[in-house]
């Protein structure tokens, strides 16, 4: 099984287990619906300041390095990028999702269906080796910083690129679950571990 095989997977898993039809599932975590995965495991540092276990570290953005910048940007975009820029990238989360990282009760009105809350989240170039996720949380949608809010340190923020436009699809799991699906995450996977989907044949 592919490393990213093993990812959409687990992202399947997860919703299956909020209630979702499997054979949605399927058809919407495929190949021909997005083109990249990102799976981000949180640090102390990375998590919204109400979160965190360490709260010396005032830092809330979330610091992508190495091959994991091209998720977010071209190479030679980034290249040219003023390290004071703020971009808004689109990225759409669930409800359901949010509802669940809260430890509330999860209404799903339509199994079949993934309905998709629309948002921004703010990206910047820290340094030539680092992009911040979530530069400034006062210009994300309150849907993302939701995602967020409900995140903690050791959990999973997995995000994915659509296969036909630039806009993003973001989800966390916590460690809890992830942990039962695959017991080596750590061993397995780096702390933003980017993965290319290749597209399936016809």
């Amino acid at each position: 099984m592919a490393a990213y095989d093993m990812l959409i997977s687990l992202v399947k898993e997860y919703f299956v287990d909020l209630g979702y039809n499997g054979k949605m599932l399927d058809a919407y975590f495929s190949n021909a619906i997005f083109k990249e995965i990102i799976s981000i495991k949180l640090a102390n540092a990375n998590v919204m300041i109400k979160n965190k276990t360490d709260r010396s570290s005032h830092q809330t953005h979330i610091a992508i390095t190495g091959e994991a910048i091209d998720f977010f940007y071209d190479e030679n975009v980034f290249r040219t990028l003023d390290n004071q820029q703020v971009d808004k990238k689109k990225v759409f989360v669930v409800d359901s999702n949010i509802q669940s990282l809260f430890g509330r009760q999860v209404n799903i009105e339509n199994p079949n269906e993934i309905e998709r809350i629309e948002g921004v989240v703010t990206l910047g170039k820290r340094t030539q080796k680092q992009v911040q996720l979530s530069k400034r949380n006062t210009d994300n949608s309150e849907s993302f910083n939701a995602l967020r809010l409900g995140l903690y340190e050791n959990d999973l923020l997995i995000m994915l690129k659509y296969r036909n436009d630039d806009s993003l699809f973001a989800m966390g799991i916590p460690q809890t679950f992830y942990l039962d699906y695959i017991p080596n995450y750590s061993s397995k996977y780096e702390s933003n571990t980017y993965l290319r989907l290749p597209m399936s044949p016809s």
